[in-house]
């Protein structure tokens, strides 16, 4: 009996939808999982499986599952870190990827620096990693003494604190002041088993992705613009214009970047991703992970300007030829999140349109659902919404984002939760 062909997408959330239409339109049956069962994905798929999508062991023994009924052909995730279960998946299928040892060095930030160091790169700002256990006892009260080679003066060089295994500013917190520091460490120690410790940067933000082919052989790289707000030391990413408006010698210089930090994780081939900031250094990593973007940044703002990535990713995972899609980009995208300055219960999301979308490419995604409760912001994955929008140049693709999504976050409708 011949089994049909079949890809397997990790997770079946808002951001791997993208992948799932374009597995279909590649005649390939996507399927998903997720231990979501409502995951949006789940109903566009082939067939779901509930596994988590952070189970390593759980995606290898599923794969002679799957190979009962179809052929197997890849295994991506676009857009989520979820990189050991991907090359777990592929490694028991047989299928293209990168070793597992490799995909756990890049799902952990202190595994990453000290990868990074070893080579030698000047990219990786200082940094130093603490245990819960030394958050909890009292190292707090010689701590600014023990990483004065971090900064020494927080007003001005200020400190970042993380979870080593969290995403999307899960645990962040930017520590402008001493006596702020140990709330941001018990802060960052709820999110992870360890918490990082490093010198804050200056600069512009940039999100840098490539595709890999062999070892130094990239066959895509993008650089997109993201602004961010910081208010309370929450760095909250506010949306992003897609391509970059940095110049030519300063993409190149992120390109090469880029290549380096790969090659000193061990990534060569498949799907690897930076955030970077351009600083009077140059680039400096922030954090480094094998996957493609997400934000609606490689499955959204890319394809509206004619590249599109995840459509490459799949046929590299499963095998076929990669088409000639990833070349120079036709106009500017911008994804702007929607952000309600009122908190409480939710009633209505507005279902019109704003003025600033009117006859351009458009689309507004909302996250959450009538009922669901709004508060203050505390990471990037309660963003209750996005507009996309698209335009002939940089500038008004971000206003029209920009200005439709304030529109939207102006006229959400809440009660008081009592």
């Amino acid at each position: 009996m011949t089994r049909p062909d079949a890809v397997l997408i990790v997770g079946a959330g808002l951001l791997q939808c993208h992948a799932i239409h374009t597995a279909r339109a590649l005649g390939l049956l996507p399927l998903v999982t997720d231990r979501n069962g409502a995951a949006p994905g789940v109903a566009l798929a082939e067939r779901w499986y509930a596994v988590d999508t952070y189970d390593a062991p759980g995606h290898a023994a599923l794969v002679p599952l799957i190979q009962q009924d179809y052929t197997l052909r890849g295994v991506v995730c676009p857009g989520s870190d979820v990189a050991p279960s991907v090359a777990a998946a592929a490694a028991a299928a047989g299928a293209p990827g990168i070793p597992e040892a490799v995909a756990r060095r890049t799902h952990n930030k202190g595994d990453v620096r000290t990868a990074l160091m070893a080579a030698d790169l000047q990219h990786v700002q200082p940094h130093w990693c603490l245990t819960p256990a030394q958050v909890r006892r009292s190292v707090l009260q010689s701590l600014p003494a023990a990483i004065t080679f971090l900064c020494a003066d927080l007003a001005t060089h200020p400190l970042v604190v993380k979870p080593l295994q969290q995403r999307a500013s899960r645990g962040v917190r930017i520590v402008r002041t001493w006596d702020a520091l140990a709330a941001a460490l018990e802060h960052a120690a709820q999110y992870g088993d360890e918490v990082l410790i490093e010198e804050g940067l200056t600069g512009t933000e940039h999100s840098a992705e490539m595709l890999l082919d062999g070892p130094g052989k990239p066959i895509w790289f993008n650089l997109v613009d993201r602004v961010f707000s910081y208010a309370g030391g929450v760095p909250l990413e506010v949306g992003h214009v897609n391509p970059s408006c940095l110049a030519p010698a300063q993409w190149d210089a992120i390109r090469a970047m880029l290549l380096a930090c790969a090659a000193a994780c061990g990534v060569t081939w498949g799907p690897f991703k930076a955030d970077v900031m351009w600083t009077a250094d140059g680039p400096k990593v922030l954090e480094v992970t094998a996957r493609l973007s997400g934000g609606f940044d490689s499955q959204g703002t890319s394809p509206w300007t004619g590249r599109d990535p995840t459509r490459a990713l799949l046929q590299l995972a499963c095998g076929l030829p990669v088409e000639a899609s990833l070349g120079a980009a036709q106009g500017f995208a911008a994804c702007a999140a929607i952000l309600p300055e009122r908190t409480g219960r939710l009633l209505r999301v507005p279902s019109w349109w704003p003025q600033a979308l009117m006859s351009y490419p458009q689309e507004v995604i909302w996250t959450v659902a009538p009922g669901a409760v709004l508060g203050p912001l505390a990471h990037n994955a309660q963003r209750p919404g996005f507009v996309l929008a698209a335009a002939p140049t940089y500038a008004a693709a971000w206003r029209r984002a920009r200005d439709a999504a304030e529109a939207l976050a102006a006229a959400v409708e809440v009660e008081a939760v009592t």
